[in-house]
């Protein structure tokens, strides 16, 4: 049985193009995915939103962060089974630098065209955030559905769950 792990994540501007990282390692090693990590018991969600940016990307300073929605997303394994179920809170922030090696991965810089033709690289679920939660507004709190299976996620859904 898999635990519920809070994670926060942002969508960083920089340079006017947008930072992902091309992650080292599992689950979801090898693909582009956003900035952010676990939250820390007894931390508040901005404030691991800030250390994780901090931390991955060497900045000095973040700017502008702004809390844009959550996303309720289950991992499976190929046989269906729960591997993981993280609840991830998606922020907005700007950066002016940023290293681009860090021990999870290689960051890089995309424009928003780049990350639309270049899909099959990114995430499944994190491609969909980039682009529910990019601009401000909106539902604000989506499912999502991953399956692990011979080395590769596939995306079984992404929906918005505001009724």
């Amino acid at each position: 049985m898999s635990v519920i792990l809070p994670i926060a994540i942002t969508i960083l501007r920089c340079e006017e193009k947008y930072l992902f990282l091309r992650r080292n390692n599992p689950p979801y090693e090898g693909l582009l995915s956003l900035v952010g990590g676990k939250i820390n018991p007894g931390e508040h969600v901005v404030d691991a939103a800030v250390r994780e940016i901090m931390e991955e990307t060497d900045a000095p300073s973040v700017e502008n962060y702004s809390y844009r929605g959550m996303v309720s997303e289950r991992l499976l394994g190929e046989n269906a089974e729960l591997l993981r179920h993280f609840l991830i809170f998606v922020g907005h922030a700007e950066i002016e630098t940023f290293s681009p090696n860090h021990r999870e991965g290689e960051l890089a810089l995309f424009t928003v065209d780049e990350i639309r033709r270049r899909r099959d690289e990114f995430l499944p679920s994190d491609w969909y955030m980039f682009n529910a939660f990019r601009d401000p507004g909106g539902c604000g709190l989506y499912e999502a559905e991953i399956v692990h299976n011979n080395g590769t996620y596939t995306l079984n859904y992404y929906r918005e769950s505001c009724h």
